[in-house]
């Protein structure tokens, strides 16, 4: 079956220092299904994701995020 891409951002609630949000940008881009996960240059605050709607949800990779102890939430594209 061909990828079906898509994407959506995740926002994180509290402050998180640029290496932790390397942190959890790479912790995304783990998952098979995510193609891409960039932190925002200009909101700190916000990780793009890129993924293959056929193998996983923005749910799905949401809820990795918040796995990790992040308050966070997926903002529609």
């Amino acid at each position: 079956m061909k990828p079906a891409i898509a994407d959506f951002m995740i926002h994180v609630n509290e402050p998180l220092s640029e290496p932790e949000m390397a942190r959890v940008a790479g912790s995304v881009c783990d998952d098979a299904c995510v193609t891409s996960a960039c932190v925002s240059r200009d909101n700190a605050h916000l990780i793009l994701v890129n993924y293959d709607s056929n193998c996983a949800s923005a749910r799905d990779i949401l809820r990795k995020v918040t796995g990790l102890g992040i308050h966070a939430q997926a903002v529609g594209m």
